[in-house]
């Protein structure tokens, strides 16, 4: 039972951050056609969505953790 607990939370959590991602996008888009010369606000957006995939996609955060370390 707590298997399929973590496994929907998972889900849901993932779904969570696809969203998040799909926001920031249309942001950005938005950003682009009303500041077309702000290149530093496209870059922040950028760098934030950047962020998000490396934590919660790629799972960067665990490279520094102990789990599982010999």
């Amino acid at each position: 039972m707590s298997s399929s607990n973590n496994r929907s939370g998972a889900y849901l959590r993932s779904a969570a951050v696809a969203v998040a991602l799909a926001v920031l996008t249309i942001i950005e888009y938005f950003a682009a056609i009303s500041f077309p010369t702000s290149v530093v606000i496209l870059m922040l957006l950028a760098t934030i969505k950047a962020v998000i995939v490396l934590y919660f996609f790629m799972h960067v955060s665990r490279l520094w953790s102990k789990e599982g370390e010999h």
